[in-house]
């Protein structure tokens, strides 16, 4: 590859491509190494300056040129970044010719300046094209943005071919940019935030309440849904105002709905679009992308920027860049959930750090720098100011404490200055090997004035060695100087000690301006500070006074007054420190793993396709003055010459019969085409006299699906050609081309693989795998999760805080082939998983097993009625063990077994026919979650009211025997003074309830119940119905018990292991009778009702409970890598 390069690179520099040559050589620097290739790079800036071009490697950012056109909104976000130029259609080339441009930028717009440029950028206009003629003539770089993608990939990919480097919001297009462009200049470029105008400084005071600033739209069904459940839980927690884009307007496509009116306020202009942004405690982001791993909504920056608490409905990029800063779900509920857990000083510390990330690495002169590097070589670095932290020391203790605090900052541009106080000895003071680090003596600090300290850019901040500085002190105070001009930044709200506690002092300054700032906590700009003064004496004064100038007043954390002088530091830390947050992928891993992303390959060897040939033999003759068709090599090619904002159909000679189309019961197509030309591919559906019902028309280079009309016979095909260029059509596709992302980004070393997940539409999911994923992340061990479906398109969705991605075979292998994973958890495996699995033996490998997945057919025999069913079970069940003696017979390397009981493992070693070694299995019982689950004592009334939550998927879970218990007891005394409430769902439910619907004390629900559900309803019942066929634990029943519910079931399989006549109710298998007894018994014995519900609670908490259990799971899969 790299030779290839080299002889591409030599080939562009003969035919004066220098631009293009300049790039190739630059990227085999990098690759290679730059000593190489610093003569042909000179070589090709020198011709490219012969021409005109400058140089612009080592120029201010704000001194870049850049022609553009931008919408309204990119323009006022980068205009603050460089000198920029909007242009015109008409006077284009003249404003070219009079700018003379390092750069032409140019943005998939759909207005542009005045809105001049509508409807030009798409359609590849003819003001466009000599633009680009005029750069290219004179060798300036031209980008493409298209921040549309992936909705506008094919709207925009004519366009992007025309440009020399092409941007993208959407890291799952680069590789199709890069199939289709044949290049590999495709950068990742997402949205950002601008300092200068979205920023944290107050201009309202906010209002405890939920904001959305925004549109109603129809046509996006999920994004209204998710407002729609907003509305319904939101106001439940805090008042939610809604400012409507289209009020007072009665199109109905936009048009609230009657029930949103009692929360719309009315609407806002561009110009006050800060009250939505800043004048609210919390604000509403609604994704209508929420499928892909970048591209979302620019208000997501826009309000970190702000310091609002931002809430979003699910999208995939928004859990990736922004991890926890951002409250991403779908559920209201969930959402309001995490809200609540935020109190005051937590809420301000999470608003932090998401400001911070934003200021840190999602700013557009973050973008304009990333464009620069790319384009024009540009070599700036940070431009966060230089933090020069200055201290003054009278002892040895408060050297180290200077020294370690300085070091304990995490801001990468900084220097520190030492002076020691004139009875301290420099020869007592450790020697530091840390050049940015200068030690004074007082007397050398005397003769030195603070202006030979400075340079012109640089912050000086004083450090006092009984104050407390947390790690990200001068991080907030430099980006801080990204908001505006402000002599001083600093902490006017503070945190201090008092002698005997910490308190907040001065509450209510920050973000605020002209503050007075005190100089121990706080910096100044280097020519706010008069230089002329001595160090030493100025120092001495200052430590203890306020700056001169006021200034801007930040947050009050990461600092804390006369902090050292507690004997508690941790306190301290624990007060002021930020807290641990999941802070998402940073932007330098996301372009890095965007560059190394190869072209995509598409393999559609298995769809049936029309070549060229075949297209024109439908097609037939076609005689227009302006479009010409002809078969070349690499495919059918057609040329326009159609004036910009005219288009032509052409349509086949002949109609086609409907069944002699490769198509059933849907038309998919796909139709494969050069960018080039704006061409659409026809569909005309026609009836038995060839009469027109109806038609489609469809872009190339997407999946679309068509119904097919009643009583269509016959199709014409044609083409819809739209103003002038070239275009290759390769094949047309009856199906649909894989468009998967060629790169699934992850956050983890650890992958849990499953077969199913819960979401918020299926809360039953395997949620016991649910439950140990968050208490993994209680613990710090986050893990990745991905559930293998086959023949599935990937997607993503999150239940509870957890990120699920989901996936087909090959989803799984792009996973695992990015080598981020050290070590995959696997629940349920199956042979599908196992062959991706196999091919990764570097890979620690933990399966947790679980029942049905290893179980031979004669251990379920009561889910089978018929003869057929029973075959058909022996027949799987032989694949089946077949499969498990073939991985564990000799072990597969790296493989361990995680068994939830005793007596299931044993169970399996006989089903099996061997023992597994020691070392290659564990048992660990299912983890339970004692705190959700918590014991309160029950009193003796509870022992009427019995609770039942079960699925109702099969005959495993034995709820017939619980309807027939009840029946039996209907005929007892003590029935009509009970109560019974059945909970559940499945193909069974009707069935086995019907007999109870006549009885007024059984309730009966058919719904799922989330896990704060359950714990709620287990607080007001005293006995768990609960009894089963089979089960390898019981965590349903567990849970129960953990609440202090007193459990009926049967002592099969490994119940007894965890249930006795001590704690439950036990009873032989198949046996209503005793069941009804069991309950009976409890009915007429309070006391022993009370006993057992006293130890079932204490044998879950002793045996089961989550933070035994999960430290045994992430010790066990920790040792295996």
């Amino acid at each position: 590859m790299q030779q290839s390069m080299v002889r591409r690179a030599a080939d562009e520099f003969t035919r004066g491509n220098y631009l293009v040559a300049l790039d190739l050589y630059r990227e085999l620097s990098d690759q290679i190494g730059a000593q190489y290739f610093h003569t042909n790079i000179w070589l090709c800036e020198k011709n490219l300056r012969s021409r005109g071009r400058r140089n612009c490697t080592q120029l201010p950012l704000n001194a870049v040129k850049v022609a553009c056109v931008m919408d309204e909104f990119t323009f006022h976000s980068y205009e603050p970044e460089c000198n920029l130029f909007p242009l015109t259609p008409e006077n284009s080339i003249a404003e070219l010719e009079a700018f003379s441009p390092d750069l032409l930028f140019i943005e998939s717009a759909w207005r542009g300046k005045d809105e001049l440029w509508n409807r030009k950028i798409g359609t590849l206009s003819r003001e466009l094209r000599e633009m680009l003629r005029w750069c290219k003539e004179r060798q300036v770089p031209t980008m493409f943005w298209n921040k549309e993608d992936p909705i506008h990939f094919e709207t925009f990919l004519t366009t992007a071919q025309q440009f020399d480097y092409v941007f993208t919001t959407d890291i799952d297009c680069i590789a199709r940019y890069k199939a289709a462009l044949g290049h590999e200049r495709v950068y990742f470029l997402p949205f950002a935030c601008q300092p200068k105008t979205h920023n944290p400084i107050e201009l309202y005071s906010r209002k405890d309440a939920f904001c959305f600033a925004g549109a109603y739209y129809v046509r996006y069904p999920e994004r209204t849904r998710d407002l729609e459940n907003y509305v319904l839980e939101f106001p439940k927690f805090k008042p939610l105002e809604i400012f409507d884009r289209n009020f007072g307007k009665d199109d109905v496509n936009y048009k609230f709905p009657a029930e949103y009116e009692p929360f719309i306020v009315g609407t806002l202009p561009f110009n006050e679009i800060d009250k939505a942004y800043k004048g609210y405690r919390y604000s509403i982001n609604l994704n209508s992308i929420k499928q892909s791993q970048t591209m979302f909504a620019r208000r997501v920056f826009e309000l970190l920027g702000s310091n609002t608490i931002t809430v979003s409905n699910f999208s995939r990029g928004v859990r990736l860049m922004f991890g926890d800063m951002v409250i991403a779900s779908d559920s209201g509920k969930e959402i309001v959930d995490r809200l609540q857990r935020l109190d005051g000083e937590s809420s301000l510390k999470f608003r932090l750090a998401g400001l911070r990330k934003v200021m840190l690495e999602h700013t557009y002169e973050h973008r304009l720098a990333y464009v620069a590097r790319k384009v024009l070589g540009w070599r700036g670095g940070s431009a966060l100011p230089t933090m020069v932290f200055v201290a003054l020391v009278k002892s040895k203790d408060e050297y180290q404490r200077v020294i370690d605090t300085y070091l304990s900052q995490r801001h990468a541009n900084k220097r520190l200055l030492v002076v020691l106080s004139s009875n301290t000895d420099v020869m007592q003071m450790p020697v530091t090997d840390d050049e940015s680090v200068k030690v004074l003596t007082c007397d050398q600090a005397k003769q030195l004035r603070i202006g030979q300290c400075l340079k012109e850019a640089e912050w000086l901040a004083v450090l006092s060695a009984d104050d407390y500085y947390g790690p990200n002190y001068l991080v907030d105070l430099a980006i801080a100087s990204r908001y505006g001009q402000f002599p001083v930044i600093g902490k006017a709200s503070r945190y201090q000690w008092n002698g005997d506690a910490i308190r907040l002092f001065a509450a209510g300054c920050e973000y605020h301006i002209d503050v007075s700032l005190p100089a121990r906590s706080s910096a100044i700009r280097a020519d706010a500070i008069h230089g002329e003064r001595m160090l030493h004496p100025w120092l001495e004064y200052q430590i203890s006074k306020v700056w001169e100038q006021p200034g801007l007043a930040i947050d009050a954390f990461n600092y804390c007054e006369n902090g050292y002088q507690t004997s508690d530091l941790s306190a301290v830390k624990a007060c002021v420190d930020d807290m641990q947050l999941d802070t998402g992928i940073t932007i330098n891993e996301l372009t890095k793993i965007a560059e190394e992303i190869p072209p995509a390959e598409f393999d559609e060897s298995s769809l049936p396709n029309w070549n060229a040939a075949r297209l024109v033999q439908i097609l037939g003759e076609v005689r227009h003055p302006q479009i010409s068709i002809e078969i070349l090599q690499g495919g059918l090619s057609i040329n326009s010459n159609l004036p910009d904002g005219k288009h032509e159909y052409i349509y086949a000679a002949q109609e086609l019969p409907v069944g002699t189309l490769p198509i059933r019961n849907m038309m998919d197509t796909h139709l494969d085409a050069s960018p080039g030309l704006n061409v659409q591919y026809v569909f005309v559906f026609l009836n038995d006299k060839k009469q027109k019902i109806s038609h489609v028309i469809h872009s190339a280079n997407c999946n679309h699906s068509a119904a097919i009309p009643e009583g269509t016979a016959f199709v014409r095909m044609g083409w819809r050609i739209y103003g002038s260029g070239a275009s290759t059509i390769k094949s047309l596709l009856w199906g649909h081309r894989k468009l998967e992302p060629a790169r699934l980004l992850g956050r983890s070393e650890v992958l849990l693989l499953t077969n199913q997940y819960p979401s918020y539409d299926d809360l039953y999911r395997n949620g016991f795998v649910h439950s140990r994923v968050k208490s993994y992340r209680q613990l710090g061990v986050n893990v990745d999760v991905f559930r293998l479906h086959q023949r599935v398109a990937t997607s993503y969705h999150e239940f509870e805080n957890i990120d699920v991605v989901t996936g087909s075979q090959d989803a799984l292998r792009k996973i695992l082939d990015s080598g981020r994973y050290k070590t995959v958890l696997v629940h349920f495996l199956s042979p599908l998983m196992w062959e991706v699995l196999e091919s990764y033996p570097q890979l620690g490998k933990v399966v947790w097993v679980h029942g049905a997945e290893i179980h031979p057919w004669h251990r379920r025999e009561y889910n089978y009625e018929t003869e057929g069913e029973r075959t058909k079970a022996m027949r799987e069940s032989e694949g089946r063990m077949a499969f498990w003696r073939g991985i564990l017979k000799p072990m597969a390397p790296n493989l361990k077994l995680v068994f939830v009981s005793n007596s299931f493992a044993e169970e399996v070693f006989q089903d099996i026919g061997f023992r597994l070694p020691n070392d290659d299995y564990t048992v660990i019982h299912n983890p339970i979650d004692t705190e959700m689950f918590s014991y309160r004592a029950k009193s003796i009334e509870q022992r009427k009211r019995v609770l039942s939550i079960r699925p109702f998927a099969s005959r495993q879970y034995a709820n017939d025997l619980s309807a027939n218990a009840i029946m039996k007891l209907s005929k007892k005394s003590c029935f009509k003074d009970m109560e019974f409430r059945i909970i559940g769902d499945g193909k069974l439910f009707d069935e086995t309830v019907e007999p109870l619907r006549e009885f007024s004390n059984v309730i009966i629900e058919r719904r799922f119940l989330s896990h704060a559900e359950i714990a709620d309803l287990h607080r007001d019942y005293g006995v768990f119905l609960v009894p089963t066929r089979w089960d390898s634990h019981g965590v349903s029943r567990d849970e129960a018990m953990a609440s202090g519910l007193v459990p009926v079931t049967n002592a099969v399989a490994a119940i007894p292991e965890f249930v006795d006549d001590e704690c439950g109710m036990l009873v032989a298998a198949e046996d209503a009778d005793g069941v009804a007894s069991a309950v009976e018994k409890l009915y007429e014995n309070p006391s022993l009702f009370s006993k057992l519900s006293i130890n079932a609670a204490k044998r879950v908490i002793a045996q089961r409970s989550n933070n035994k259990m999960i430290k045994m799971e992430i010790d066990f899969f920790a040792t295996i890598k």
